[in-house]
């Protein structure tokens, strides 16, 4: 071989191969000089290579198959859970019912250890149980903060804001804490957990979207009638 013969890469024998699937039926000899080796180290045959390789393929494809599926089921039952949802919220007729419905819907339903919802107004206001009400004073310098950015806070609680929102025996380490986006009245949809990993700051919030925007509307709309 001359020592100017141009080396051909391993990239080249791959294209060539590819635009010329039939080269081997056209020259059987070649094979003669292939060398396949196993991963446990033995020799194996061009034909046991390529049952090998099509059975780990049909492995990956079974697996992000299985995985579709299951995503699919996911949100066929997530689905029908909000449509439930929307209309435990819509047949609300005052605000403290709305929440006792809200809260149990998401303890029940999507198995929530800790729902809260919260109005931040004056206690003569709105006709509300005290318990769901959070004074304008003490919300606003806790939850302007945390709502700077998003209107969803997602991950860990310090110790003052997660004794406020759930109670100080509750030990909830994460946290959903939701804005309102109501133009009658502030307030907040707060989901707890003891256990790290529930309430992570990567987490969708798409679902949570969707949900507040609608508790919102029925506020509103709910105010709107007592206005009236």
């Amino acid at each position: 071989m001359s020592i100017f013969s141009k080396k051909i890469s391993e990239n080249e024998v791959i294209k060539f191969l590819s635009e010329n699937p039939d080269f081997f039926l056209k020259n059987p000899n070649a094979l003669e000089e292939l060398e396949i080796k196993h991963e446990s180290g033995g020799a194996t045959s061009l034909i046991e290579k390529q049952v090998e390789i099509i059975k780990k393929k049909s492995q990956v494809t079974n697996s992000k198959l299985s995985e579709f599926l299951i995503n699919a089921e996911f949100n066929q039952k997530l689905f029908i859970k909000v449509q439930k949802l929307i209309l435990v919220i819509l047949k609300a007729r005052n605000l403290n019912t709305l929440s006792d419905q809200v809260e149990l819907f998401f303890k029940k339903e999507f198995g929530t250890e800790k729902c809260k919802l919260f109005f931040f107004t004056q206690e003569d206001l709105f006709e509300l149980s005290a318990e769901r009400i959070i004074s304008p004073e003490i919300a606003t310098p806790v939850f302007s903060n945390l709502f700077k950015e998003n209107t969803i806070y997602l991950g860990g609680l310090k110790h003052e804001l997660s004794a406020l929102v759930f109670g100080s025996k509750a030990m909830i380490e994460e946290g959903a804490i939701c804005k309102l986006s109501s133009d009658k009245i502030a307030g907040t949809l707060a989901l707890g957990s003891s256990r790290k990993g529930k309430f992570s700051k990567d987490s969708e919030t798409l679902f949570l979207e969707f949900v507040l925007s609608v508790i919102s509307h029925q506020i509103d709309s709910l105010l709107g009638k007592t206005d009236a």
